[in-house]
């Protein structure tokens, strides 16, 4: 006879590797399903070329193709391969409410910032998340603080998931080579221990083409071989399970969920609907002359600063720094109302990309109405229709970081085509997301979908709305309440770590 896990987990981000460290240590018997492998640290490189990144990331493309989605094929997912930032999302995203949808709150009116503080301080000690002081942030990053303050605005350091050994190589996003004493990651602070319950066993390199319920109330999972991952083969392997926690980010999950529908007949119209970029927009912003060169080669992937300067009025973040400053040459950067090429534009960059120039990122309350459908596949088709709310963000954004730049005697410079600015695709959310109403949601507030019992979502998927601030801890700390209601609707004790 086949074996039948307490719970099987497919995907070990944020989504799937916090419940099942979470379950093993409450004893019960769990199955953690990856489709990348376990990478040693010294396998990552410093390297931004598309060879190496697809080895490690998952990309889906609009049906535009004129943006790009990311996710991680890599044991560990997004806390191997993000910038690190992990901020609490501020109260007012769980209060934000859709103006597409008659005013209804996004979020489950249960879940609040109150109520998602206890999961943020557990995250928070399970991945060493502390403030950063400002001798640790970069020079290009007291540069971005420096612009803002004289704008009249605050930036603070970033909560980062680091320990000692960081050095600033700028290449966080291609995994680090100094895991678990510079960026702490899921699999080096919570796999060992997780494994040590002798709770815990690992199926890596296989990915989930389909969930089947069966009659006795368990649940099939189909696999197959990620070296080919041929959605319309047969399976390579089945595994069954009482529980089944979908934790694959949208890019996965979604698609996974959809494959399913011939067995899940009943799942919310909702799936693949209401899904966010969150508001994630990128620019460039060049300091003024008069500022000191920042030597933007040396510093991370984030810069380690953030400001909250425009959220009272307009609900945005922003953070400096997406990729190392000297690879921002080769994107699509020009200065208003010119072209991005021509001898001018060389002697510009030249002068200006590595002491003057701070690639950034920006987020805000924007409406979810982005969907994910399937391509011939199998996999991820991403529809952004880039709407009214999406667009007012973008020119909102425009307006007032031009201001804040003349005030003190910066450029922004644009990064768009069709647009001023280049459509982030970093922070994907939504897609089979929490709601009250099975209508509007494909789970339940504590993570069930409706129609299936103990059929679970954990990931980014699950966020209703956009959060404009970095989700990667939010994702977490609702990975992490996931797991509390699981292990409490079993009669059992939840053990904060």
């Amino acid at each position: 006879m086949e074996k039948i896990y307490d719970v099987a987990i497919i995907g070990s981000g944020y989504g799937g590797m916090l419940p099942a460290f979470k379950l093993a240590h409450a004893g019960f018997n769990v199955l953690l399903i990856e489709r990348g492998r376990i990478w040693n640290k010294e396998e990552y490189q410093h390297s931004l070329t598309l060879e190496y990144l697809n080895q490690i990331y998952d990309i889906a493309t609009s049906k535009t193709l004129g943006e790009l989605y990311r996710g991680s094929k890599i044991f560990g997912g997004g806390s191997t391969t993000n910038d690190k930032i992990h901020q609490r999302t501020p109260s007012e995203s769980f209060d934000y409410e859709e103006e597409e949808l008659h005013g209804r709150r996004a979020w489950p009116k249960l879940i609040n910032r109150q109520v998602m503080d206890p999961f943020y301080e557990e995250l928070e000690r399970l991945l060493s998340i502390r403030q950063i002081s400002w001798n640790e942030v970069s020079m290009i990053g007291g540069n971005f603080a420096r612009m803002f303050n004289d704008a009249g605005m605050s930036a603070e350091p970033c909560n980062f998931n680091i320990g000692p050994n960081c050095i600033h190589c700028g290449y966080c996003e291609a995994g680090c080579g100094r895991e678990g004493t510079a960026k702490i990651t899921l699999t080096s602070a919570l796999l060992r221990p997780a494994l040590r319950t002798g709770n815990l066993e690992i199926i890596t390199e296989m990915s989930a083409k389909t969930i089947k319920p069966l009659k006795g109330g368990e649940y099939r999972v189909e696999l197959v071989s990620s070296d080919k991952e041929n959605f319309n083969s047969s399976a390579d392997k089945l595994i069954f399970a009482n529980k089944v926690i979908v934790g694959a980010g949208p890019i996965g999950s979604v698609p996974l969920l959809l494959r399913s529908k011939r067995y899940l007949k009943n799942l919310s119209p909702a799936l693949g609907k209401y899904v966010s970029n969150n508001g994630d927009i990128n620019f460039v912003l060049k300091t003024p002359d008069h500022y000191p060169d920042h030597y933007g080669f040396k510093s991370a992937t984030s810069c380690g600063v953030i400001t909250y300067g425009y959220w009272d009025k307009y609900k945005k973040t922003i953070h400096p720094g997406m990729i190392p400053i000297q690879v921002a040459a080769g994107v699509n950067i020009k200065r208003k109302g010119e072209l991005p090429w021509g001898l001018g534009h060389k002697h510009f960059l030249k002068d200006n990309v590595t002491h003057r120039l701070i690639p950034a990122n920006g987020m805000g309350l924007v409406p979810a109405d982005m969907s994910i459908g399937l391509d011939f596949n199998g996999k991820a088709s991403v529809s952004n229709p880039v709407s009214k709310g999406q667009r007012q963000h973008i020119f909102e954004m425009e307006k007032i970081l031009t201001e804040t730049m003349n005030e003190v005697g910066g450029e922004l410079l644009y990064t768009g085509d069709r647009f001023p600015f280049d459509l982030g695709g970093n922070h994907i959310l939504g897609g089979a997301r929490m709601s009250d109403d099975p209508e509007y949601g494909v789970t339940d507030p504590t993570g069930e979908v409706y129609g299936y019992k103990n059929l679970y979502v954990s990931d980014c998927s699950s966020i209703p709305a956009g959060l404009a601030i970095n989700p990667a801890h939010t994702v977490g700390a609702n990975a992490l309440r996931v797991a509390k209601n699981i292990i409490e609707s079993e009669g059992g004790r939840y053990e904060k770590n």
